[in-house]
């Protein structure tokens, strides 16, 4: 009997340890003298976030406002607020859980403008947090898409009643899951290229997120802005991150890819890159080259696509800032996809054909000529198979890598024997 006591006793106190392990931190009001057209004073009158703080070995300087959805009636704190927001913390980036004002106590005006202050509170204390403030996002499931879709479309102007409202309320970057906001053709046009980069989420099974993100998705696109999206097939409606899912669940993947590549993640910035790649001493003319940092992850990788025709100096690539690669060290791997040239996009006499069939002026002479170039080009295989090259020189034992410094070119040379 003691002894079952004495496990007794134990097991309670191991859960007890492990809920107090589990405790979140406790809010921390965005207006602590009260809201603005706050009508009580419950927890549901006061705008607050949660902060979730990465281990210091794991912090990368960047961070995001989780913003759950719910219909604005209610708030999905669990699976798309407190899961979101550890999973971002594990990635090493600080991550601030939104409690926001709801219908009917509330309007939009109010919701808007908590998600704003929310923006606005943590890069008034990025400092604190050891965070970048240009490194800023939000992160928004349904409801909550459509509010930070919303503040980034319509950014609150500066003013200064307190230290919090002299900061930026618009998001680096978005993060939209099967939520989006409205956009017509009477939304200010400026306002609509000057939204952040996007990452969209969402399912072809939810059609009623899914209409509206396509339409957010071609004007975000039409207007220039950054935008990518993965729609999978299959998932309801409230997925969250949808851990666990050997299908839905890849696109945190695609997500933190998107969010590396972007520079996100990275205390350096990103770089243009410019360089001529060879293989054998001759410019490589089809493949691509892959820069992996080596010395940071969170550091963005590059990737140059080699397509030449002979309309400029063969092997040449030129990554742009917002494509390229940080400041240090790279693991550089060379595939080759084929030994000739084989494409129209930048070939002369074909971009010259292409343009007068698109104008409808080819003449019959054209027409020859155009059927005397197809058939003296070789368009048969010139491979067996992508060929990889990820040392300098096949008897190296160490991997080939780069030292890349911003405004100086690289000269990449493999060798196959």
């Amino acid at each position: 009997m003691k002894f079952s006591r004495l496990l007794f006793a134990v097991a309670i106190t191991a859960i007890s340890l492990n809920a107090a392990a589990q405790k979140l931190a406790d809010p921390i009001l965005l207006w602590p003298a009260g809201a603005p057209g706050a009508t009580g004073s419950s927890d549901e009158d006061k705008p607050a976030v949660i902060p979730f703080i990465p281990e210091a070995a794991k912090r990368n300087g960047a961070a995001v406002l989780v913003v759950p959805g719910g219909g604005f009636t209610i708030r999905a704190v669990d699976h798309e607020g407190v899961l979101i927001a550890q999973w971002l913390k594990e990635h090493g980036i600080t991550a601030f859980l939104l409690r926001y004002r709801l219908r009917p106590i509330y309007t939009r005006n109010e919701w808007v403008l908590d998600g704003q202050r929310g923006m606005q509170y943590i890069r008034a204390h990025a400092d604190d947090y050891k965070i970048s403030p240009d490194r800023v996002g939000a992160i928004g499931f349904s409801a909550g898409a459509t509010l930070i879709a919303d503040m980034a479309l319509n950014p609150i102007k500066i003013n200064a009643p307190d230290m919090l409202s002299t900061m930026p309320s618009k998001p680096n970057f978005l993060i939209l899951g099967y939520g989006s906001t409205r956009i017509t053709d009477n939304t200010d046009q400026a306002a609509l290229a000057a939204m952040p980069p996007t990452f969209m989420y969402g399912t072809v099974e939810d059609r009623g997120s899914q209409t509206g993100m396509l339409d957010m998705y071609t004007r975000l696109y039409r207007a220039n802005v950054p935008v990518e999206a993965h729609f999978f097939r299959n998932g309801i409606h409230g997925t969250g991150f949808a851990l666990g899912d050997p299908v839905l669940g890849q696109w945190t993947t695609l997500l933190h890819n998107w969010m590396t590549g972007g520079g996100y993640l990275s205390v350096k910035p990103q770089i243009s890159l410019a360089g001529v790649v060879k293989l054998d001493g001759s410019p490589l003319l089809d493949g691509m080259v892959i820069f992996t940092p080596v010395d940071n992850k969170d550091a963005p990788p590059a990737i140059v696509f080699i397509r030449n025709t002979g309309t400029g100096e063969l092997g040449r690539f030129l990554v742009p800032k917002n494509q390229g690669p940080a400041e240090g060290r790279y693991k550089v791997e060379v595939r080759q996809d084929a030994t000739r040239w084989t494409s129209n996009s930048r070939e002369p006499f074909m971009i010259s054909m292409m343009d007068k069939q698109s104008r409808n002026t080819l003449t019959d002479d054209d027409k020859k000529a155009w059927a005397d170039y197809i058939r003296k080009r070789d368009l048969s295989p010139s491979i067996y198979k992508q060929r990889v090259f990820s040392h300098k020189r096949p008897g190296d034992k160490g991997d080939y890598i780069v030292d890349i410094k911003s405004g100086k070119e690289v000269l990449i040379e493999v060798f196959s024997k």
